[in-house]
């Protein structure tokens, strides 16, 4: 017996003839029902074709046409699997903000499952880094802590500033405000790649398209992204 990583309700495992001579391994589970309905799901047919966000249709949202007024002429195209509702910003806040890794199995084998079904061949996982202060106090990357089997090349790294103003704690107007904080690591060839910039939340969008600029400027061919929550 498991208790729910939110609520702690003792959780039983329900099992049935047809599981018994399957040979199957029963699937953990972190969290109870009630807890993961919470969690709002993001379907294709009800997407901004930009940035993921939940709408009634599938056309560019503001944020997205604000994007393409700035001068981006392809847009990231982001997918999220779910909506940055008040479930998923307790889940941020513990394993993130605490620092609780353990909570990364909530969401990791789904989250990979997801990455697998739109960008499986060709393509090259790139996390969203995090700058040396916040890893020397968290203890992991809350990014890279989603990638448990998936491959990914770490190559950008946060420029080294003497203090910085965390994204969760900016307004939106600093967010957009904020400079080019990464710098690019000279692990592999990019050049005519394609690449897919994975990160934990997609908010403003202001991290990921800097991330863009990089990898643009080092001959990267398509760069899409990838997030756990919009």
């Amino acid at each position: 017996m498991k208790k729910c990583l939110t609520c702690q309700q003792t959780m039983f495992e329900q099992v049935n003839f047809a599981w018994l001579f399957s040979f199957r391994k029963i699937q953990e589970k972190y969290l109870c029902e009630d807890c993961l309905k919470k969690f709002i799901l993001i379907r294709n047919e009800e997407r901004c074709q930009g940035c993921g966000r939940k709408q009634e249709k599938i056309n560019l949202c503001y944020d997205c046409i604000r994007w393409e007024k700035t001068g981006e002429k392809k847009l990231l195209g982001n997918r999220a699997v779910f909506t940055y509702n008040e479930a998923m910003q307790n889940f941020m806040e513990e394993y993130k903000f605490k620092g609780d890794y353990y909570w990364y199995h909530i969401f990791q084998k789904d989250f990979e499952q997801n990455i697998r079904n739109y960008y499986n061949s060709g393509w090259i996982y790139v996390p969203i880094p995090v700058d040396t202060l916040t890893l020397a106090e968290r203890g992991f990357n809350q990014v890279t802590g989603l990638l448990q089997s998936l491959p990914f090349d770490e190559i950008l790294k946060m420029k080294e500033v003497p203090e910085r103003i965390k994204q969760s704690h900016k307004t939106r107007k600093q967010r957009l405000e904020t400079q080019q904080p990464f710098e690019y690591v000279d692990k592999i060839d990019i050049a005519g790649k394609k690449i897919l910039l994975v990160d934990d939340v997609y908010t403003t969008g202001r991290t990921l398209y800097y991330a863009k600029e990089i990898l643009i400027k080092k001959g990267a061919r398509d760069i899409r992204s990838f997030t756990l929550a919009r």
